[in-house]
């Protein structure tokens, strides 16, 4: 006797995996590395009150921000005419 063959059962379909880019991970690296540093320059403020410690500190998360959007705005643009380069 033949035996009848069952259907694959049917699956939902699967829901995609998240993917990170290297850039992507990259760009995160680099603001936990920002944070990190701005923490360490607090805790070492919070340590000895007077002296530069405090001035870095308060300097570093006022500058830091801003440096870190510029500096990805800039690295996204040379990324865009590197690839508009490697077109032509």
């Amino acid at each position: 006797m033949i035996e009848k063959q069952t259907p694959p059962h049917d699956e939902s379909p699967r829901r995609r995996r998240t993917q990170f880019s290297i850039g992507g991970l990259l760009m995160l690296m680099v603001v936990c590395s920002v944070m990190a540093a701005a923490g360490s320059y607090l805790v070492r403020s919070l340590q000895q009150p007077t002296g530069a410690s405090r001035l870095v500190f308060i300097l570093f998360t006022l500058v830091a921000p801003v440096v870190l959007l510029v500096v990805v705005s800039l690295l996204r643009q040379a990324a865009r005419w590197w690839q508009r380069r490697g077109r032509n």
